[in-house]
């Protein structure tokens, strides 16, 4: 029952490691995915999404040169401060200015609230948003007028929108550049964020991206949308401490694991060494002893892994419920799991087998 429960706690612990670091991606990639283009034009000093460097929208404009470019989408990117009118609270935001008839991000309620965002200080809220925003959604719902200050200045919610949070925003809004403009009024609005480029149908994106790369040389950067994604993945799994702490934290939870296993194979095995003996008397080869072992220790890691796993789909729920980051239980990531827990079972009656070489017939006697 201890190796069973050892067996339990190693999995859960890998599960939840594993299941903070693969939210930490899929919360930090939505917005690059939700680009609305083929191309995205950026400042050689821009680190990520979250710590954009402006550059001079004049130079977003030139892309319209090229004759395979159809659109081209400017997007600013800010973060600020969220002053509940309620309770007085403060919570950081992120803040995103689109063009609502042509936005540059595939975000839902832009295009049907575009006539709202137009108005004077007037924001779509994520409803994806952590709670502590307070009950925002629901009041927008139910017909109340949403206000808030931010930025120490009051706006009003008109529709609402879904981002979704990460590790580093608490809660989005999205609003008219000129709107964005009123918010940030320290931003010239002569400079962007970041620039985003459709091309012409059945024109070749690569080709485009090549040519665009020439043209702007060492002033800015040119890359597809799945490069930029790649580029935001290669920056947190890089860059960024977090990273390092949950692949830390499943590898503890492996030796963890390994460790109490271990220890209750050998125990075990040196309990019933007698027994052991008595076998080989009897005829049985080490090779069989040996597979006695390794069955069992198959048995605890299927028995650790499914119990492993039924808890880690609780927690995930209720870290979801808590957190409103995407804790999901995936294919490839329940593999992984049962890899490691495979192995880890599997390590620990090898190194256990060692004590059956002690194992001698002339003891029963």
């Amino acid at each position: 029952m201890a190796a069973i429960v050892g067996v339990i706690f190693a999995d859960l612990l890998m599960w939840m490691q594993l299941g903070f670091l693969n939210a930490l991606f899929d919360s930090a990639l939505v917005l690059p995915r939700s680009l609305r283009g083929d191309l995205v034009v950026y400042s050689p000093l821009l680190k990520a999404m979250q710590a954009t460097e402006s550059f001079p929208r004049r130079l977003l404009q030139r892309a319209k040169g090229h004759p395979d470019v159809e659109a081209i989408r400017p997007l600013y990117v800010g973060r600020s401060q969220w002053r509940s009118e309620t309770d007085g609270q403060r919570w950081n935001i992120a803040v995103y200015g689109v063009d609502p008839a042509d936005p540059a991000l595939l975000a839902p309620g832009v295009k049907e609230f575009s006539k709202e965002l137009r108005q004077p200080d007037s924001f779509l809220f994520d409803e994806g948003s952590r709670p502590e925003f307070g009950p925002i959604s629901d009041q927008w719902r139910s017909g109340q007028s949403v206000l808030a200050e931010v930025n120490k200045r009051t706006i009003e919610i008109v529709g609402l929108t879904r981002i979704g949070v990460s590790f580093q925003t608490d809660g989005n809004l999205i609003t008219s550049p000129t709107n964005f403009q009123r918010l940030f009024n320290q931003n010239s609005p002569a400079r962007i964020d970041l620039g985003v480029v459709s091309v012409r149908p059945g024109s070749d994106i690569q080709a485009v991206k090549r040519d665009l790369s020439t043209f702007f040389g060492n002033e800015m950067k040119v890359a597809t949308c799945q490069e930029f994604v790649a580029r935001e993945t290669d920056f947190m799994r890089r860059r960024t401490p977090i990273t390092f702490v949950f692949t830390l934290g499943t590898a503890v939870g492996f030796l963890v694991g390994f460790a109490i296993v271990y220890q209750i194979l050998f125990t075990d095995v040196s309990n019933n060494l007698p027994q052991y003996a008595t076998l080989k008397a009897m005829g049985y080869t080490n090779n069989y002893l040996r597979q006695v072992v390794v069955q069992e220790s198959l048995i605890l890691s299927a028995i650790g892994y499914v119990f492993g796993t039924m808890l880690a789909t609780g927690l995930y729920a209720l870290a979801r419920w808590a957190t409103k980051l995407p804790m999901t239980i995936t294919p490839d990531r329940a593999a992984l799991i049962f890899a490691l827990t495979l192995s880890m079972c599997l390590i620990s009656g090898m190194l256990a087998m060692r004590k059956l070489e002690q194992a001698d017939p002339a003891e029963v006697f």
